[in-house]
């Protein structure tokens, strides 16, 4: 998964700020994650990243697009978001 910060994001209480532009990339998958050469978690400069990412995140594949709707959609009949992407992903219709 790659995801592209479209602003500063605070984490740890306001103690680390990742800054806007920052891509974030991650595979599940300790296997894939070792041959593709990226962590298993999502991190900046060695700290580990809260999950589910800002929603001012833009999805970069169709696995991070994916795995943001699945964060949003349980609250998705109460509030309208919106979920930024790049060029090469499909969003879902409807």
């Amino acid at each position: 998964m790659k995801f592209m910060l479209l602003g500063d994001w605070p984490t740890a209480g306001g103690a680390l700020l990742v800054p806007a532009g920052t891509v974030i990339e991650w595979i599940d998958d300790p296997e894939a994650a070792r041959i593709a050469g990226v962590p298993t978690y999502p991190q900046w400069n060695g700290t580990r990243l809260p999950l589910p990412m800002p929603l001012n995140a833009k999805a970069m594949d169709q696995p991070a697009y994916d795995q943001m709707v699945r964060w949003i959609e349980p609250q998705s009949d109460q509030l309208l978001r919106t979920i930024h992407y790049g060029p090469n992903v499909q969003p879902k219709k409807g």
